[in-house]
C-alpha cells in the first residue's frame, strides 16, 4: 500500500496540473470597465464566502463536522484551524450584460474561469499549525471599443483594445492559540497588460494605412498579508437528558494587505499596418521601445468583521447549526499608480451580510438535513470611475455546501461541493454604462483520506 505522504504529494502535483491548465485555458469577458485601473477585480473569497454575500474576514471553516474544510485563504488567521489534508477548487461561469444609454444599446457576454486552486496542511495538529498555498487570478483586462466619428469630411474609426490581468501565487501559515488566532499570507503577484489603439480613415479618393499605437507592460513583485480572528463563548448550557451541549459563541476578524510598488518592464510601439489574411502586416515602424523599467502602485485594503454562530456537540463530534455575520472592506484606489499616472479611479467599499444553517445534522438522518444552506447581500462602491458620477453596486447571493457521503453514513464528514449564485448590477440612473451580472462558482472541497485501505468491509 503506498504511503500516505506519497499519495498526498502525487495528488498536490496532479491538482496543480489541473489547476494551472485551466487558468492557461480560461475564456474571457469583453467589457468596458476592465480598462481603468487593474481591470475587473475578481472576487477574493472562495465559494462558501461568496454564498454568504462575500464575507471572509470573521468566518471560519474546518472546525466543525458539518461544515467541510474549505480553505479561507482572504484570512490566513484560520489556517492553524487545518486537522487534515484539503484540496479546494472554485470554477466559476460568469454571464454579465451591458447596457449603454447613449448611444443605446447592449451587449452580453459569457464566459468561464477558475476562481481558486488552493491546498491546506495541518502542520501540527495539538499546536494548531497551518498552512496552505495556492494560485488564484486578481483581476482580468479584456475590451475591445469602436468609436467611429467624422473628421474634415472623412470617416475615423477608432478601435480600442486591451488584454491581460492580474494573478497571486501565495503560500500562508497560521496558528491558534486557545480563543486567538493569527496568520500571514505572502507570495508573488504578476500581470501583465496589453493595449492597442487602432485608426483606420475611409476615404473614397485617398489611401491611408491604418496606424496602430501598443504598450505592452509586464509587471510583479512581493506581497504581504496578515489576519487575526477572536473567538469567545457568549451563552453555553448542556442537556444532561440528551447528553448534548449547546454553546453560543462570536468571532471577530480582520485582515489587511499592505500597498505594494510592482516592478514593470514595458514597451511601445507605433506603426503603421495593414490586415491581411495571415494577420497584421507591418508597414513602417514609427517608434519602437523597449524595456521601460516603471511602478504598478497597488494600494492597501482592509476588511473587518463580526459572526454569531451556534454550535452543538455530542458523543459525535461538534456540528455548527447556525450562523449569521456581517462585514466591511475599503481600498484606496485614490492612491493607485500606473508608471506615475493616476486614472479614473476613486476609493471603494462594501459591506456585506450573510447567514447559513443545516437543519439537523447532530442525527445525521437524511442528506438534506446535513445540507449547509447559505445566503447573503451586498453593496457598496466600485473603484471605477469611469464617468465621474462613480458606479454603486450591489447583490445578492445564496448556496448550498453538499456533502459528499463518504461510506455509509456522515459521521467525521469534510468533503463537501459548495455551490454559490451571485446576482447583481453595478452602476445605476446617473451612469451612462451598466452592467448586470450572474455568477455561478463550484467549489471542491475534497478533505476526506479517501486513499486508505479499510481494514473492515
Amino acid at each position: 500500500m503506498r504511503s500516505v505522504n506519497t499519495t498526498m504529494f502525487r495528488l498536490s502535483l496532479l491538482f496543480f496540473f489541473i489547476g494551472t491548465t485551466l487558468f492557461s485555458g480560461q475564456a474571457q469577458e469583453n467589457s468596458p470597465f476592465t480598462r481603468y485601473g487593474i481591470g475587473d477585480l475578481f472576487t477574493g473569497t472562495h465559494a462558501i464566502g461568496r454564498a454568504m454575500g462575500g464575507l471572509s474576514a470573521a468566518y471560519a471553516d474546518g472546525i466543525n463536522n458539518n461544515v467541510g474544510q474549505g480553505i479561507n485563504f482572504n484570512n490566513p488567521a484560520t489556517y492553524g484551524q487545518f486537522f487534515m489534508v484539503s484540496y479546494d477548487i472554485g470554477l466559476t461561469i460568469d454571464s454579465r450584460l451591458l447596457r449603454s444609454e447613449n448611444p443605446s444599446g447592449k451587449f452580453r457576454s459569457n464566459y468561464f474561469y477558475p476562481s481558486y486552486v488552493t491546498v491546506g496542511v495541518p502542520l501540527n495538529r495539538t499546536k494548531n499549525l497551518g498552512m496552505a498555498f495556492g494560485l488564484r487570478p486578481v483581476s482580468r483586462i479584456n475590451y475591445s471599443v469602436v468609436n467611429r466619428e467624422r473628421i474634415a469630411g472623412d470617416s475615423l474609426a477608432t478601435i480600442y483594445e486591451g488584454t491581460g490581468g492580474l494573478n497571486q501565487v501565495f503560500v500562508g501559515i497560521g496558528k491558534k492559540w486557545k480563543d486567538l488566532s493569527i496568520g500571514f499570507n505572502t507570495g508573488y503577484n504578476f500581470g501583465r497588460r496589453e493595449i492597442n489603439t487602432r485608426k483606420a480613415f475611409l476615404n473614397d479618393t485617398a489611401f491611408y494605412y491604418q496606424s496602430k499605437s501598443g504598450t505592452t507592460t509586464n509587471f510583479g513583485n512581493f506581497f504581504l498579508q496578515g489576519g487575526i480572528q477572536y473567538e469567545f463563548s457568549v451563552h453555553k448550557q448542556t442537556d444532561e437528558k440528551t447528553k448534548t451541549t449547546s454553546n453560543y459563541l462570536i468571532r471577530l476578524g480582520a485582515t489587511g494587505s499592505l500597498s505594494q510598488k510592482l516592478n514593470g518592464t514595458q514597451n511601445i510601439s507605433r506603426e503603421t499596418y495593414t490586415q491581411t489574411a495571415a494577420g497584421d502586416l507591418t508597414i513602417d515602424s514609427v517608434l519602437h521601445i523597449n524595456d521601460v523599467k516603471g511602478k504598478v502602485e497597488i494600494p492597501s485594503t482592509y476588511a473587518a468583521g463580526i459572526t454569531l454562530h451556534k454550535t452543538i456537540s455530542n458523543n459525535r463530534g461538534i456540528f455548527e447549526m447556525w450562523s449569521i455575520g456581517a462585514e466591511y472592506t475599503s481600498t484606496q484606489w485614490s492612491k493607485y499608480r500606473f508608471y506615475g499616472q493616476p486614472d479614473q479611479l476613486n476609493n471603494s467599499w462594501q459591506m456585506k451580510l450573510g447567514a447559513q444553517f443545516s437543519p439537523d445534522p447532530i442525527n445525521g438522518r437524511g442528506y438534506w438535513n446535513n445540507v449547509n444552506y447559505r445566503a447573503g447581500f451586498f453593496f457598496g462602491k466600485d473603484y471605477v470611475n469611469a464617468d465621474g458620477n462613480g458606479l454603486k453596486q450591489y447583490g445578492i447571493s445564496l448556496g448550498a455546501g453538499l456533502p459528499v457521503r463518504k461510506w455509509n453514513n456522515y459521521d467525521r464528514q469534510f468533503t463537501v461541493l459548495n455551490m454559490a449564485f451571485q446576482f447583481g448590477k453595478r452602476g445605476s440612473s446617473v451612469n451612462n454604462i451598466t452592467e448586470n451580472f450572474f455568477q455561478f462558482t463550484l467549489g471542491m472541497s475534497l478533505s476526506d483520506i479517501w486513499f486508505q485501505k479499510r481494514k473492515y468491509d
